[in-house]
């Protein structure tokens, strides 16, 4: 069912009205990657409709060592995802969180990983950075789930951390 378009006096649907409110997934725990740079499923995972396109907003708040850096991806069966995402270069150059840094501004390909940047010398880090991943995303004919998936840029011993407890987020509203 497309966004709708409501004129005077129409009478609104259930299902009208509830394509206008945007539905919410939260990281709820923060989950730890150390040596790997093999993606694993989080938290923010959910079924989307069938043959339809959504809007979408992810929020994304971790923790990473210059060392390790952060790389995101979308496991998604039945959809296929328009992305543009902002982050921390990686590898990441500061030394502290608040050291200026390059900042990547992508619209990376559908199976691409996205990646991101850290700050911390040393592990486990204690800086808490943000990433960006908003557009859209248009599924087939299945009824399949859209499962965000993290791991290292590039593995090393020092930790990644998905940060939870309400900071990942990520925000999907069905718009056709």
């Amino acid at each position: 069912m497309p966004n709708p378009r409501l004129y005077a006096g129409q009478i609104i649907t259930a299902d009208k009205w509830n394509s206008l409110i945007p539905q919410l997934v939260q990281q709820e725990n923060d989950q730890t990657v150390t040596n790997s740079i093999t993606p694993i499923n989080t938290e923010i995972i959910f079924t989307p409709e069938p043959n339809a396109t959504y809007q979408y907003w992810l929020f994304l708040s971790y923790s990473a060592t210059t060392a390790s850096g952060l790389r995101w991806q979308w496991l998604a069966a039945g959809a296929s995802f328009c992305s543009f995402t902002q982050s921390i270069s990686n590898p990441g150059a500061g030394t502290t969180v608040n050291s200026p840094q390059s900042v990547n501004f992508r619209r990376p390909a559908n199976t691409t990983g996205r990646l991101a940047g850290g700050s911390d010398a040393a592990s486990p880090p204690t800086g808490f950075h943000s990433a960006y991943d908003q557009g859209t995303f248009t599924t087939d004919g299945t009824t399949s789930s859209v499962t965000m998936q993290f791991a290292q840029a590039v593995s090393n011993a020092n930790q990644t951390i998905l940060r939870g407890g309400n900071q990942t987020r990520m925000l999907y509203r069905r718009i056709a």
